[in-house]
């Protein structure tokens, strides 16, 4: 691209994967050979095309000045020697064709409502390109894949907002992602960026920038490594960035617990259903090579519930709606946004913590193992073969709002200690449990709750008014029962409450006759003398408390 064609306020290109490639290197520093290089090139080819959204044009919008790129070359790239540029350019994707006359047209008035209304309607989202040589993926804002039969779940996205020379458009259901430059964002502050975009709104913080969630991580740890250039973030930093937007980490380790893959999906699930985004910390490996790549971030932003039935926990019967789940979608900044990363388990031998070696088994004399989930990801391996480098996880560190208090793993406890009553001989012959129960376990809000409970066509009258009028928390874990498919009872829990306060806010009875069984079994003492010290106690008196109609 010539000197004179960058002055061009726009040019639009008929969509192709080579001509994306060669427009995202005019407009940047890298070569072609670079861009090609790149695995966001395979993550674009797959999206843009046939199998993804199907995209016909390019508009390309020159001098275009994004903000988080402008705050990192304000911090660093203007002090270099080299004059790199601060000007941006911002490529937006349309799946209806048109050409550079009939957008002129249209900024002259010779075009009408019409059009503009065709260019809304086919609008996919932008890319921003920075002016670097390697790392030139900025913000990028893309319609997210529609729902395949209610298998894929983006429960994070927000509208995003696009002008070009007056022309509003805008993406409904999305999230920012954008590239680690590793020099004012590595792949942790990449994640947090991303993770910010959606707790923002959710939680009303301002949203920072790369460079300046680099420095609040290393605010509380100025000698661990330099500022800047960086070069990554330990726990402990990511941690510090999360406070300093006003929100606490919650860290939930994942290698240390009785069922891993049961911990990666429920408590991913009860996050990320609640709109809360779950920064994932992995380690990369390439199984080919059998060589670690190190540790890596990234930011889940989705689910696929592409299981046709739960997995049970453990050695027991509790069925949870999470372990449906087969993949996530992460914003992954070596990769692309909602970036797939399908769930696969291998065994690996168990470790003493004291001691740090394996753990035999004394009556076999073979170490002990256990299984552990493991996800393949689109990161090229040392060959650049795609589907052989894996992520294993190890550590999720989930931004909350101070006042969400109960973590998820609490809530879970007390729904499987309702679960095994529920399924007592006596208990189970009254409620009749010809079906297997199903729990879905999340995070809501009360308004939420309310506003479903306001719609649902299953409750009505005096008890829906109820339900309606009570005073609760604004934040709850909600825990539904559906038998075969309908929902038949709701646990409300206080999530803002303490670990050893009640927690149980109340029930929701969708089916009259389990919530008079329940109300019958729950007052005959030897029935629940059982559960008085489990965390189900509460939930149980609750019921014995209610009076029998």
């Amino acid at each position: 691209m010539t000197d004179s064609t960058r002055k061009q306020a726009f040019e639009v290109y008929a969509y192709s994967s080579s001509k994306l490639i060669q427009i995202l290197s005019d407009c940047s520093m890298a070569s072609v050979d670079v861009v090609h290089d790149k695995p966001h090139s395979d993550y674009f080819y797959e999206y843009f095309g046939s199998s993804g959204v199907n995209a016909k044009t390019i508009l390309v919008e020159h001098n275009y000045i994004d903000r988080d790129f402008l705050e990192d070359y304000s911090s660093y790239y203007v002090r270099c020697f080299f004059d790199y540029n601060s000007i941006c350019t911002r490529l937006h994707f349309f799946d209806e064709f048109f050409t550079r006359d009939n957008f002129t047209k249209l900024l002259r008035g010779c075009r009408g409502k019409r059009f503009v209304e065709k260019l809304r309607n086919a609008y996919l989202g932008f890319i921003v390109v920075k002016p670097l040589p390697e790392t030139i993926i900025g913000r990028t804002c893309l319609k997210t894949y529609l729902p395949d039969n209610d298998r894929r779940h983006f429960p994070i996205t927000r509208p995003y907002k696009a002008n070009i020379f007056g022309v509003k458009l805008e993406i409904a259901d999305t999230l920012a992602f954008q590239e680690q430059d590793s020099v004012a964002a590595a792949c942790a502050t990449s994640a947090l960026w991303s993770t910010f975009q959606g707790t923002g709104r959710q939680f009303q913080h301002a949203i920072p920038s790369p460079v300046e969630i680099t420095k609040a991580a290393h605010a509380r740890f100025p000698l661990d490594e330099r500022e800047l250039p960086n070069f990554g973030l330990r726990k402990e930093q990511m941690a510090h960035a999360i406070s300093s937007v006003g929100l606490q980490p919650l860290h939930v380790k994942i290698n240390d617990t009785i069922s891993n893959e049961y911990c990666l999906q429920s408590t991913i699930y009860g996050y990320l259903k609640g709109g809360i985004p779950v920064p994932l910390i992995v380690m990369l490996y390439d199984h080919s090579a059998q060589t670690k790549r190190g540790l890596h971030a990234v930011a889940v932003t989705g689910y696929s519930l592409g299981k046709t039935s739960p997995d049970s926990y453990g050695q027991s019967d509790f069925l949870l709606r999470a372990s449906r789940i087969d993949k996530l979608y992460a914003h992954d900044d070596g990769v692309g946004p909602f970036a797939r990363m399908e769930i696969d388990t291998i065994m690996v031998n168990l470790i003493d913590p004291d001691t740090g070696s394996v753990m035999i088994d004394q009556s076999t004399g073979y170490p002990l193992q256990t299984d552990y989930p493991r996800l393949k990801t689109s990161w090229r391996n040392q060959c650049g073969k795609i589907g052989d480098t894996y992520a294993k996880p190890e550590y999720l560190l989930i931004p909350l709002y101070h006042k969400i208090r109960i973590p998820y793993r609490t809530a879970m406890n007390v729904v499987i200690g309702f679960d095994e009553f529920m399924k007592l001989p006596i208990v189970a012959q009254s409620l009749k449990l010809f079906d297997v129960i199903e729990w879905d376990i999340y995070l809501t809000e009360v308004n939420k709750l309310k506003r479903e409970i306001l719609e649902s066509p299953v409750l009505s009258g005096d008890y829906k008014k109820a339900v309606l009028l009570e005073c609760m928390p604004k934040y709850v874990w909600r825990a539904t029962a559906e038998m075969d498919g309908k929902r038949v009872l709701d646990l409300i829990l206080d999530a803002t409450d303490i670990e050893q306060g009640p927690l149980m806010v109340r029930a929701i009875e969708y089916d009259p006759n389990i919530g008079h069984v329940l109300r019958v079994c729950t007052k005959v003492r030897s029935i629940i003398a059982h559960y008085e010290l489990r965390p189900v106690r509460n939930v149980l008196h609750w019921f014995a408390e209610q009076p029998v109609s």
